[in-house]
């Protein structure tokens, strides 16, 4: 007897699966950041290293395409996740939104020929998917840099998305499977759509389970050692090898403010030359009564990112000024590299 026909379509379950993922990826996305930050700072680079985490990011759009089945299912979560992403704040703006959807469509498409990718497939499509996130940033932003920096980053990023993006997604779906969360099993214990008991892979799972724990520890210590709750307000902490510290709020500078006009370079983010007011670096240093023996000022964001200027650099640019962001605080640094372009201010540490 012929199988029952399944249109193409998504039902009201796997519209809530895509949406929790995706949800999910779209919150977690911050932190995922901060782990790359913190691998860079490991390795002592400013940059690439963080591609190994990469995959992380993908992760959410095999997992919601094995899960439901269905092409499609990918796109979908990446659109989700980018606009979470998006209205979460994402300091990439409006594209996070089309780089998620292309590497939710990526997944979608190495994963057509089948209903559930199996293993060789779902690495395959984690790392295609993650280096797309640097050919399209790249595409979007080119800044001149080299093509070895970004064969590094591609290097980087499809390695973490096969680790993360396939042999990881494969792990977590042998625990909820054998745990009978996704597929219905009969009363003898057989999945009742393929006739075979669920067996663990001891080797994936095991993998499976130390890199959920490197996870779950990596964000134990970023929540209670570095993490600062963002500052009720636009001010921040003013400290360090100065003579008085203080707390700044733009307020107490009005007759400090001064307008400058600045795009943003970065390696991933472009934002066009625009006008920004503000306090001079400079200025609120020197309120604090900054050390002769000071040589760098740390400006430190609520999320752990850091940037650092020298002191020659804060006062020979009069034009890298502190700016009001809604309710907080950045940093706005007309020829510097985007990176010194810190959001969410909370410290400036003078060192």
């Amino acid at each position: 007897m012929a199988g029952r026909r399944r249109g193409y379509y998504f039902s009201t379950r796997d519209l809530v699966l895509i949406a929790a993922v995706s949800a999910a990826g779209g919150v977690l996305s911050t932190y995922v950041g901060y782990l790359g930050n913190l691998l860079n700072s490991a390795f002592g680079v400013p940059f690439g290293a963080g591609q190994f985490m990469a995959g992380l990011h993908v992760f959410w759009f095999v997992l919601a395409r094995a899960i439901v089945g269905r092409t499609g299912a990918g796109a979908l979560a990446g659109v989700l996740k980018g606009l979470v992403e998006l209205f979460a704040g994402s300091t990439h703006g409006l594209p996070i939104v089309a780089v998620s959807a292309v590497e939710g469509i990526l997944v979608d498409l190495l994963s057509l020929p089948f209903a559930r990718p199996p293993l060789g497939v779902m690495c395959l499509a984690g790392a295609v998917s993650s280096t797309s996130n640097v050919i399209v940033f790249q595409a979007m932003y080119f800044s001149g840099v080299s093509w070895g920096y970004v064969g590094l980053m591609v290097l980087f990023a499809a390695i973490s998305g096969a680790v993360f993006g396939g042999y990881f997604t494969a792990g977590v779906l042998d625990v909820v499977e054998t745990a009978g969360l996704l597929r219905p099993v009969d009363a003898s214990g057989l999945d009742s759509t393929s006739g075979r008991r669920p067996r663990p892979r001891i080797p994936r799972l095991v993998a499976t389970l130390v890199m959920t724990a490197a996870l779950a520890g990596g964000a134990a210590y970023y929540y209670t050692q570095v993490f600062e709750p963002v500052p009720d307000g636009p001010k921040c902490r003013i400290e360090g090898n100065v003579a008085r510290a203080y707390e700044y709020t733009p307020a107490e500078f009005r007759d400090e403010v001064v307008t400058v006009r600045a795009e943003l370079v970065g390696q991933v983010t472009y934002v066009p030359e625009a006008d920004y007011s503000g306090v001079p670096l400079a200025v609120i240093v020197e309120r604090a009564g900054a050390d002769q023996s000071a040589t760098s000022v740390r400006i430190i964001a609520s999320d752990g990112y850091e940037a650092i200027f020298s002191v020659r650099d804060i006062k020979d640019h009069a034009d890298v000024i502190l700016c009001q962001d809604q309710e907080t605080l950045r940093v706005v640094a007309p020829g510097f590299e985007g990176a010194f372009w810190v959001r969410m201010v909370s410290r400036i540490r003078v060192e």
